[in-house]
């Protein structure tokens, strides 16, 4: 589903693609006929954390990972999730966003955005160097064995920045001498005749005594989407076809490994991904907002990296060592033609970013109930900006971060966690520019420290249940958007500013009442402080719209999660309650946004044979504030998806169903309504 997952844009794509309908139809019946003359699988299906890449996994020393923050391969499967965002929904405590200004896919985790929550690819950090962001919707989930998710008392060992967690995206790796994992899809129009968006993917896995090899491939690309019937026209969208909403994302990643012997393990990755898209105009029912023209010619992104897990008698050394590059560019055009950039508001604006970075960690066995873990990261951020006509700007920071954690178990259900790390950033170059005089000077370079600590216990309060406790202080340093943006012209700079932090508090509970029913609670509370927020400064800069970004902030988010799993006969049913209170002490009357009070999902599967199964999928939200003076808020919506999934062989399946079944119309972001009803079909073969 492209209306939860989008992909990447292109410009000039085809507003109709019947050649990719028809391609991928042949596509379909050719993986039916393969997986008929292809030999059974195997009767059980491998875990998702045996396919994961284990070195690409980030946990507190000496502590197994924890399942209720993590989506595997078959949850992304069985839940459409063709992006990390959608993928996202299905974890307790994550509320789907929207940037609809910029067609980006956010997240908040309890509360917290991307910049606070940043996202890692087996634990090598990818969150954009300028402004600490990263669209969700430009990574794909088909070569990925598990989403992990950690919330407020996240590992230490993660590095800096993680003022309110993580997200990690951990690669899948074969366990079979020779394996493939291959599908495609499409969602047609209304009418059946073209594809409104199509995707396709091939995982290529070789498995030796000591190597190991992996080749992915994917494309995912949309036309358009369709609004739902009951879209209200506005000033800039009739309905209909949403207006210029393609997208086109295209993924290579290969991966080489080498396990010389015993827990040893050695792994080589190259990332490489192209992309390119829209941006659908505003299509609210406010007069006083101005519609944008945006198109994004180029979102490339490539990543190389490597990491190691080497034993050293009972401990454990383990490396990485990465270099991470952004390009994009975003153009400004004068109305919806998207052919002139004439008017004072047309640009074109060029990002080439790249970081460079390393880490080392050291999991050192001092009794076989204690692992003492010690970790360094050292991370370069470069950022450099231009629009077209004008000299480049260059920005730099340096990165860098200490930490230790401790980790005593006292029986296989008890344990005491304890940890601190020092992170340091220093400001190496800051360009600000002067469209009038086109003179390049200096910022003045900043730098700033901080401290972070946590204590978590895991105890049984009773047989059969698990409980947890912690305490955590996080913080995150502010980004070179933060402290340096003009804001095009709103806003004045402010190198000083100082990292945020924050207090987590969390206790859960999780279990078995009976047999088939597993539950999991949360209650959270986190006190953040030095928040930043936008101050007036008009005698500063003679202008009564005149901001500036500074540590003033106060705020609090506190809530409760519920996650259920039930299984009985042929049904299954798993599904999560999130509630979220957040509140802006410092500014009460400054609104925080983009997140619902209540959220519910859920999915059933019921399997009426071996080989058919039907699912249904339900999220319920309430009401969200879409800007910080609450005149904009997007209301409460419940969206139900449904599907029949057939096992034609033990290795070809075949799935169709619907989308937004009641073709309701709903919105993340006020202004930016999402895809009306959509079917789709696809099918994957997996071999042996």
């Amino acid at each position: 589903m492209l209306s939860i997952t989008s992909a990447c844009l292109l410009p000039g794509a085809p507003a109709r693609a019947p050649a990719a309908h028809s391609a991928i139809v042949r596509a379909i019946v050719l993986l039916g006929m393969l997986g008929a003359g292809v030999r059974a699988a195997d009767a059980a299906t491998a875990d998702a954390n045996d396919t994961s890449l284990s070195i690409g996994t980030v946990v507190i020393s000496g502590m197994p990972l924890r399942d209720d923050g993590a989506v595997s391969a078959r949850q992304m499967r069985e839940a459409d999730a063709l992006t990390v965002g959608a993928a996202l929904e299905q974890v307790a405590g994550v509320s789907q966003s929207r940037v609809g200004a910029r067609n980006e896919q956010m997240v908040f985790v309890r509360g917290f955005d991307l910049r606070q929550v940043p996202v890692f690819i087996d634990g090598v950090p990818v969150y954009v160097p300028y402004d600490g962001y990263v669209d969700l919707g430009r990574f794909n989930t088909f070569d990925l064995a598990r989403v992990q998710v950690d919330k407020g008392a996240s590992s230490l060992l993660y590095g800096a920045n993680t003022l309110g967690g993580a997200i990690n995206l951990v690669g899948r790796r074969p366990l079979k001498a020779l394996e493939l994992d291959a599908g495609v899809g499409l969602t047609p129009d209304r009418n059946l005749g073209t594809a409104d968006a199509s995707w396709g993917y091939a995982n290529l896995g070789l498995r030796q005594q000591n190597w190991y090899a992996q080749a992915s491939l994917s494309h995912l690309a949309q036309s358009r989407y369709e609004l739902p019937s009951g879209f209200t026209p506005a000033k800039a969208e009739n309905g209909g076809d949403r207006d210029n909403s393609d997208l086109r994302d295209r993924k290579l990643a290969l991966k080489l490994g080498w396990t010389p012997g015993g827990d040893d393990e050695y792994a080589l990755n190259i990332i490489d991904q192209h992309g390119s898209k829209g941006t659908p105009p505003y299509a609210g029912a406010l007069a006083s907002v101005t519609p944008r023209y945006w198109r994004w010619p180029y979102w490339d992104k490539q990543s190389v990296y490597g990491l190691s897990r080497t034993a050293l008698g009972p401990h454990v050394l383990k490396l990485r060592l990465f270099h991470d590059s952004f390009r994009n560019s975003l153009f400004s055009f004068d109305d919806a033609s998207y052919s002139t950039q004439k008017k004072a508001s047309a640009f074109q604006s060029f990002y080439d970013d790249y970081s460079n970075g390393a880490s080392a960690q050291v999991d050192l066995a001092l009794s076989p109930a204690n692992v003492l873990g010690l970790a360094a990261h050292g991370k370069q951020d470069v950022h450099r900006e231009h629009n077209a006509g004008e000299p480049v700007r260059h920005f730099a920071d340096r990165t860098e971060s200490l930490a230790v954690e401790d980790s005593h178990r006292f029986s296989d259900t008890s344990s005491l966690v304890a940890g601190w790390s020092h992170d340091t950033r220093r400001t190496l170059q800051a360009q600000d520019y002067n469209s009038k005089t086109a003179a390049i000077s200096d910022f003045a370079a900043g730098s700033g420290s901080t401290d972070n600590a946590q204590l978590a216990l895991r105890f049984t309060p009773l047989a059969g249940w698990q409980g947890r406790a912690s305490l955590a202080r996080k913080s995150r340093f502010p980004t070179i958007k933060d402290r340096y943006s003009y804001r095009m012209g709103t806003a004045l700079p402010n190198a000083d500013l100082k990292p945020e932090r924050a207090n987590h508090v969390e206790l859960g509970l999780s279990g078995q009442p009976w047999a088939g029913l597993a539950l999991d609670l949360a209650l959270f509370r986190s006190d953040i402080s030095n928040l930043i927020q936008s101050v007036s400064v008009s005698t500063l800069c003679g202008s009564s719209a005149c901001l500036q970004a500074q540590n003033i902030g106060k705020a609090r988010n506190q809530g409760f999660e519920l996650a259920a799993d039930w299984r009985a006969g042929a049904w299954r049913i798993d599904g999560h309650y999130q509630y979220l209170d957040r509140d802006n002490l410092s500014q009460p009357q400054v609104l925080l946004t983009d997140t619902p009070r209540h959220q519910l999902t859920g999915h059933a599967a019921w399997a009426l044979q071996p080989a058919l199964t039907l699912h249904a999928q339900l999220k319920l939200a309430s009401a969200r504030n879409s800007t910080s003076d609450g005149l904009q808020v997007a209301g409460r919506f419940a969206v139900a998806d449904l599907k029949a999934a057939w096992q034609a062989t033990p290795q070809a399946a075949l799935e169709a169903g619907v989308h937004n079944l009641s073709d309701r119309v709903y919105a993340y972001t006020e202004g930016f309504p999402e895809p009306g009803r959509q079917l789709f079909m696809q099918a994957r073969l997996t071999w042996p």
